[in-house]
């Protein structure tokens, strides 16, 4: 029977899709081993066993490639929170808390060198861009499942600017923690001092009349 002409895209679909795995893996482990300043298409090329030039053919420069590997990962970690939050909480159980600190504490533990400088690339991106229209996706998908567990929480989230000392806050600790203290990960206790890191943060209002320096 003839091959048909899907049938032939297949093969080559495949390993082009291998191919840009082993490269994005291999700047991973570049930047984890040489900081994004040491990082460079050659460095990459040699980690992932390519030609220098097999890398142009995927990505114009090293920029191209921590942008490809920071939208990679940002989507694994969206995936991530997704399942984790799937299921409802109990109204003003702080569940859907746990739930966040545990897949965050997962995601950093496996890699908190890496997720150092991505979460920077993460901060740093512009609304506009697809990370940061990723970002966007990530504290709407958030915001949702807390509000569902408490509406008054989830609404405390809603500004970029809270979102924003929100996640630098949790991913801050839990990074500290991934390089500092890494046998808290799993506790009881560690995990009871973040739940009230989070509701105490979305639980407290100011006084619109309070006291502020010029």
């Amino acid at each position: 029977m003839p091959t048909t002409p899907t049938s032939r895209r297949q093969p080559k679909q495949a390993r082009a899709e291998f191919a840009l795995d082993s490269i994005l893996e291999a700047a991973a482990r570049t930047l984890e081993s040489h900081g994004k300043a040491g990082l460079t298409t050659q460095r990459v090329a040699d980690t992932a066993g390519f030609s220098i030039g097999a890398i142009y053919q995927y990505f114009p420069n090293k920029e191209g490639l921590i942008e490809a590997l920071a939208r990679r990962e940002l989507e694994r970690l969206t995936t991530m929170m997704q399942e984790a939050l799937v299921h409802p909480a109990p109204f003003g159980t702080g569940l859907n808390a746990r739930r966040m600190i545990r897949t965050t504490a997962a995601f950093i533990g496996d890699r908190p060198r890496l997720y150092g400088i991505l979460r920077t690339e993460w901060s740093d991106a512009p609304p506009d861009t697809p990370i940061g229209q990723g970002m966007r996706h990530y504290f709407d998908m958030i915001s949702a499942a807390m509000s569902r567990e408490n509406p008054v929480l989830g609404g405390r989230i809603a500004a970029d600017e809270a979102r924003f000392v929100l996640f630098r806050a949790i991913s801050g600790v839990l990074l500290a923690t991934a390089q500092e203290r890494p046998h808290y990960f799993g506790t009881q206790a560690f995990e009871d001092e973040m739940v009230r890191l989070i509701l105490g943060f979305l639980g407290y209002d100011l006084a619109p009349d309070i006291p502020r320096l010029d």
